[in-house]
């Protein structure tokens, strides 16, 4: 009997890892494939990053988008499970701050990393840039100064993480990471779009959305889809917060495909079909909203179908169902990742 109490949580974490790592992989995969696909052929007398940095960058900016989707899972999560839930369920929160913590390293590090990289890129110095060159790239760059606070905030919320809960301090972890996570993105395409009051705004919207959807989901699967009376106190309470992102990723992905795609904020909706038809980055926007399409189907089935079972505190199929939206979410982002990047 003790030894079968000792191996079935071993068995669990040991079938998590898998289904983390075969996540972690597709991902990849599909990261790879879109860069691949995306990448501009090289012209006569015009100097082309090396194919190293155009494939690490990207990878590196994944990683540290993963690792701030966690950290604001993480953050949210604990919102949810409120200070009384918190108390009531001590070794959930715990590991739900071990997790935050963790993520907030692995962002401080992705993200110093791609700091780097870019830096490099654009340095002539290229792979071989002393350490030095991240300065000069921050004064210089807006997308280095961007990065500057990426990491900053990834460090702000690993301390923060770190510290004694108290008043307000779940909603100060998620302001911090959610800050962290739209600062990068803010001086991309969406500043350079000719419609910036339109796309800097929604990019905004688009990532917090995004991010406390798939992060709040993930975390909610980890942590309490075997745990029936916390899993009926938190599930309600993020399926509002689901609701209300995925409206939020719908319309702000509409208003932010034309200038993307056309460098229109009013296109054509013929031309933008066509484009998304026939062209490497419309490939990756048709990408995502048939991610889209299917995660709101998913995400519909466990609001009318499991949503009363856990209510009731019965056994119900979420971990299952929520693996395949976790999967469907990552490599969504894979997409968008490339998509973010210059074409």
């Amino acid at each position: 009997m003790e030894t079968t109490t000792v191996t079935a949580p071993v068995r669990r974490s040991g079938r998590r890892t898998l289904v983390f790592a075969g996540i972690a992989a597709l991902s990849v995969v599909a990261l790879v494939w879109a860069i691949m696909v995306t990448r501009p052929d090289p012209e006569p007398a015009v100097a082309m990053t090396s194919p190293g940095l155009a494939y690490t960058t990207p990878l590196a900016r994944f990683a540290s988008n993963a690792a701030a989707i966690a950290a604001v899972g993480s953050a949210l999560f604990l919102l949810l499970l409120g200070a009384a839930g918190r108390a009531r369920y001590a070794a959930i929160a715990d590991r739900a701050r071990v997790i935050a913590v963790g993520a907030g390293l692995i962002w401080v590090t992705a993200s110093t990393t791609t700091w780097w990289l870019q830096a490099a890129s654009v340095s002539e110095s290229g792979s071989t840039m002393p350490f030095a060159g991240l300065a000069s790239y921050a004064l210089r760059v807006s997308s280095g100064r961007a990065l500057v606070v990426t990491v900053l905030a990834a460090a702000a919320f690993t301390l923060l993480a770190l510290t004694k809960p108290h008043n307000w301090w779940a909603e100060g972890c998620l302001a911090v990471a959610l800050i962290g996570l739209i600062a990068v993105p803010l001086t991309g395409h969406a500043s350079q779009s000719t419609a910036m009051w339109l796309t800097s705004p929604a990019i905004c919207l688009h990532l917090c959305a995004v991010s406390l959807w798939v992060g709040g989901l993930a975390l909610t699967a980890v942590l309490v889809s075997a745990h029936r009376s916390a899993l009926a106190l938190v599930l309600p309470r993020f399926s509002t917060v689901a609701g209300l992102s995925l409206a939020t990723v719908a319309v702000t992905g509409f208003l932010l495909a034309g200038p993307r795609l056309l460098k229109d904020a009013t296109p054509d909706p013929f031309a933008l079909v066509n484009v998304m038809m026939h062209s490497p980055a419309g490939w990756l926007v048709t990408g995502k909203l048939i991610g889209l399409m299917l995660l709101a189907a998913t995400g519909g089935y466990i609001r009318q179908f499991l949503m009363p079972s856990v209510q009731r505190e019965e056994t119900s199929g979420l971990a299952k169902l929520a693996t395949v939206e976790v999967t469907l979410m990552a490599v969504t982002i894979a997409l968008a990742t490339a998509l973010a990047r210059p074409l």
